[in-house]
């Protein structure tokens, strides 16, 4: 068993990879041209704060949910691997805004509605990040709650910097700079993929656990 402490920082390495806050800067930068430097910077904040309520309420609220329709943690944890996986293969072939759906074109007129619809949710905190913090919301301790609430406090604090940083610096990073971070992202995040499923297979199928 992972201590506590080693708990979250791989949770968090983990969402933080799934939710992917570097990735989405360009889609933030053109969701926020035309504003200025203070309203880019409340956009930041409003993003990071919306990052951290939707997970938080799929993590507490999420599983009673999916119990309600029969839906089991292993069958959760398989299928959000499958989604992380898909994911992490779009990240290494340099599709991930196409995975996720991201607008081909934001228009000024609608720039605060798409700041948070849909760059904060599905974007950023979308169905891979869902998955993921859906089917590793069980707790029995109080301790529990660290590695389960702090990683997603983490996450979202890194989206607000993320974003707050990227307004500092516009003009300063360049496209193949967000591209080298993403590929290497991407690689990591198969691995956590198959580990998730591997893990949601042993609950569907004990027989499949180390004796």
């Amino acid at each position: 068993m992972l201590s506590v402490s080693a708990l979250t920082i791989k949770k968090t390495i983990t969402l933080l990879v799934l939710v992917g806050p570097v990735s989405m800067i360009p889609i933030f930068l053109a969701a926020t041209e035309g504003l200025d430097l203070r309203g880019k910077v409340r956009f930041a904040r409003t993003i990071g704060l919306s990052v951290t309520v939707a997970l938080l309420v799929a993590t507490f609220l999420g599983m009673p949910i999916l119990g309600l329709l029969g839906v089991s943690l292993g069958a959760m944890q398989v299928g959000g691997g499958v989604i992380v996986l898909l994911l992490a293969i779009a990240m290494v072939l340099g599709k991930e805004s196409t995975f996720k759906g991201s607008p081909s074109v934001i228009t000024e007129a609608g720039v605060r509605e798409a700041a948070i619809v849909p760059l904060a949710i599905p974007l950023l905190a979308g169905p891979a990040a869902f998955s993921y913090v859906m089917g590793n919301s069980a707790w029995h301790t109080h301790a529990d709650l660290i590695h389960i609430v702090l990683p997603i406090l983490i996450v979202g604090m890194a989206c607000w910097t993320t974003f707050h940083i990227a307004c500092q610096a516009e003009k300063k990073i360049q496209q193949s700079t967000l591209d080298v971070v993403e590929r290497v992202g991407g690689f990591i995040l198969a691995a956590m993929a198959v580990e998730m499923m591997a893990a949601g297979l042993r609950g569907l199928f004990p027989l499949l656990a180390p004796g």
